[in-house]
């Protein structure tokens, strides 16, 4: 590569950078269960808005995924970025479930087309430059600065609240915008390998199997890493919805939630940041597993102490955010070849999101029949079971 070429594709790396830090640019995060209620959404609409949601990206995860790596993942991201656009747009002016779950499903291919895509664009784009070895590290930065960019922005979508809480929506459309021209800007990286552009169902089929199914030992640690990353995600984010009424419980005022939000994001920004330290310190099967166990105990404490401060067992539960997505994403990276990284990924994300589309609606049924405290003892009693099972099979298998 002659010095030009060098210098654009190190560009790619604070136009990934800014491409989060413009996507988490949220204004309503802290708000928005509080902006559905005021749209006529009670908790079980909430919760069932999400489930569909979830389920929208497990049927375009592979698919989009597969797409980015037969299309092109700069082209790709241009589309997804089209996609956040419209579909903040839609919230904007959405007043019932049927124009949020429109927006949701617009979102839907924005998080899919997503999803796989960008990191697998910027593994490439340092392989190119020979620096693949700094993925963890600058994968890391992008995560802390797409963390960092939505405390900031839930701080001021408090403030903007006060004045009104469709205006939190609002707030985020030119930034998601932005995000367009960034797209378009960055360059796409040379791949050793590449999809041949025909038979498109034939050869996605063809990849899940050569990569997920086979019994070879690349295989079988694949398929181990999907599934416990599936668990681990699918627990820590139905949580997430149940946040708000949490906070209530322990006699949080409304008017702190976006500061309350914005330190969750600083918990998740600097684990982002410094996972790759950690993660070398404890090693990668020790790394990998207290994951699970964590989100348990995170669910256990906020089922048993409820006092103003127990918004604080949530940081367990943002640590492990950051933590997983730099640590899983690298792990796959390493055990796949560059020109199907992002179907791969797409798939871990797609186990992830299908199960937890499953379970969101259930916990979400026992916090309104029964208790929201109860609801998070049953969440923090079964990610413990799994994680003694995951526990006992990370003994005798090689990682």
């Amino acid at each position: 590569m002659n010095k030009i070429e060098v210098k654009k594709l190190n560009n790619n790396i604070w136009k990934v950078y800014l491409f989060y830090i413009l996507g988490g640019m949220f204004f309503s995060i802290p708000a928005i269960v509080l902006f559905w209620r005021e749209n006529g959404l009670d908790l079980f609409h909430i919760m069932l808005l999400q489930s569909f949601f979830a389920f929208f990206v497990v049927l375009l995860e592979i698919p989009t995924g597969y797409f980015a790596d037969w299309y092109g993942r700069k082209k790709t991201l241009v589309i997804a970025s089209v996609f956040s656009l419209v579909g903040i747009i839609t919230y904007s002016i959405g007043n019932s479930f049927a124009d949020f779950l429109l927006a949701e499903m617009f979102f839907a291919f924005y998080i899919s087309l997503m999803s796989g895509t960008i990191s697998a664009f910027l593994f490439d784009t340092l392989q190119n430059l020979g620096r693949e070895k700094e993925y963890q590290k600058i994968w890391g930065k992008a995560l802390s600065y797409s963390m960092i960019s939505l405390a900031v922005s839930g701080i001021i979508g408090g403030f903007i609240a006060k004045v009104g809480l469709r205006y939190t929506v609002i707030a985020s459309i030119p930034f998601f915008a932005l995000m367009i021209p960034v797209a378009v800007s960055m360059v796409e990286p040379k791949r050793k390998k590449l999809i041949i552009k025909d038979n498109y169902l034939k050869k996605l089929f063809e990849v899940i199997k050569e990569y997920t199914l086979k019994k070879s030992d690349k295989s079988k640690k694949l398929r181990w890493i999907i599934v416990y990353s599936a668990i681990i995600y699918a627990f820590n984010q139905s949580v997430l919805w149940l946040y708000q009424p949490y906070f209530e419980l322990t006699g949080i005022d409304v008017i702190y939630f976006g500061i309350v939000f914005a330190s969750f994001q600083i918990v998740t920004a600097v684990t982002s940041k410094y996972a790759h330290k950690l993660e070398k310190y404890l090693g990668e099967k020790y790394s990998f597993i207290m994951l699970i166990f964590l989100v348990a105990v995170s669910f256990l404490l906020m089922s048993n102490f409820i006092f103003l401060f127990s918004f604080s067992f949530c940081f367990i539960q943002q640590f492990v955010r950051g933590f997983k997505n730099i640590i899983v994403s690298d792990y796959i990276n390493k055990l796949v070849s560059s020109d199907i990284r992002a179907t791969i990924l797409s798939v871990e994300s797609f186990f992830g999101r299908l199960l937890y589309a499953i379970i969101v609606p259930i916990f979400g049924w026992i916090a309104d029949v029964y208790s929201l405290t109860q609801a998070l003892a049953m969440m923090g009693i079964i990610a413990l079971f799994f994680g003694v099972l995951f526990l006992i099979s990370f003994r005798w298998r090689k990682f």
